[in-house]
C-alpha cells in the first residue's frame, strides 16, 4: 500500500487531478474567488452549479475561463425538446467542458441535441441525470410510482442515454461500474455523493470515498463540501488529490 503522509502533491502533475471537480456551492463571487486562489494550481475542475450561476448573473462561467479551469455547468436541463436544445446550445458556445440535462427529458430530445452539437463541432460534453444521488430507492417508487429498482432505473437511463449520442451520465459511484459494463468505457460517469472517510456525508445517501469510487469505474468525482466547508480547503483537497492517487 501506499503511504499518503508521503505524497506530496504540490507541484506534481497528478493524475489525481484529472479526476476531482470541486463544487462551487456559493452564493457570490468573492466566496469563490477566494476558495479557486487558495486552491490553486491542486484543482483543476469547478461545478457551477444553479445556486452561483444565477446569484452571479452567469459571471462565473467567465471567472473561471479566465484561469484556465475547466467547468461543468450543472443546471439540469429538463424541458420541452426546443427549449432544452436552445439552453443546450447555449451551454456549448460558452465552452463548457461539461453541461447536463435530465435523461427523463426523453431519447428523441437527447438525440437532436447530440447532432447539434456535432453540427456545431462543439468539444463540449453533454451528460445526462439518472437518478439524484439524495433518491432513495423508496423515495423514488414513491414519486414515479413504480416498483423499478433504483439500480434497474439507473441502467435503463443511461443504456437510453448511450444509445442516444450523448457522452455520459451523472450516477451514482456506486452505480459506475455498472454503467461502464453497459454502455462501453469510453461512457462517461460523473459521480457526485463522493464523500472522504473523514467528512460528513450531510445529504447523500448513495456515497463512496473518493479512492472507492476511481475503483468502482468513475470517471470524475464531484466533491463539494468536504473541500468548501473545511477548515483548511487546500489541505482537505491535497488529502482527497492523495488518497486518490494512491489507487491510480
Amino acid at each position: 500500500k501506499k503511504n499518503f503522509s508521503k505524497i506530496k502533491t504540490e507541484g506534481k502533475n497528478m493524475k489525481s487531478r484529472k479526476k476531482v471537480i470541486t463544487a462551487l456551492d456559493y452564493k457570490n463571487m468573492d466566496d469563490v474567488k477566494n476558495l479557486v486562489e487558495l486552491l490553486g494550481d491542486e484543482i483543476e475542475y469547478y461545478k457551477a452549479g444553479l445556486e452561483i450561476f444565477l446569484n452571479t448573473g452567469g459571471e462565473i462561467v467567465d471567472y473561471l475561463h479566465s484561469l484556465n479551469k475547466k467547468i461543468f455547468l450543472d443546471l439540469k436541463f429538463h424541458d420541452i425538446n426546443n427549449t432544452t436544445k436552445m439552453a443546450c446550445e447555449f451551454a456549448a458556445r460558452k465552452g463548457v467542458f461539461i453541461f447536463n440535462i435530465h435523461a427523463s427529458c426523453g431519447t428523441e430530445t437527447m438525440y437532436e441535441i447530440s447532432k447539434m452539437l456535432k453540427d456545431m463541432n462543439s468539444k463540449s460534453l453533454c451528460i445526462a441525470v439518472t437518478v439524484l444521488t439524495s433518491m432513495t430507492e423508496e423515495k423514488m417508487q414513491e414519486i414515479f410510482m413504480t416498483d423499478a429498482s433504483l439500480d434497474n432505473m439507473v441502467m435503463n437511463m443511461a443504456e437510453l442515454t448511450g444509445k442516444s449520442g450523448l457522452h455520459g451520465v451523472v450516477c451514482s459511484a456506486w452505480e459506475a461500474a455498472k454503467v461502464k459494463e453497459r454502455c462501453g468505457e469510453n461512457f462517461v460517469t460523473v459521480c457526485p455523493g463522493v464523500r472522504p472517510a473523514w467528512s460528513a456525508s450531510d445529504d447523500q445517501k448513495r456515497i463512496m470515498t473518493p479512492a472507492e469510487a476511481v475503483k468502482n469505474g468513475a470517471d470524475y468525482l464531484v466533491i463539494g463540501r468536504p473541500i468548501t466547508k473545511a477548515d483548511d480547503p487546500k489541505k482537505a483537497a491535497m488529502r482527497i488529490l492523495e488518497e486518490i492517487e494512491a489507487v491510480l
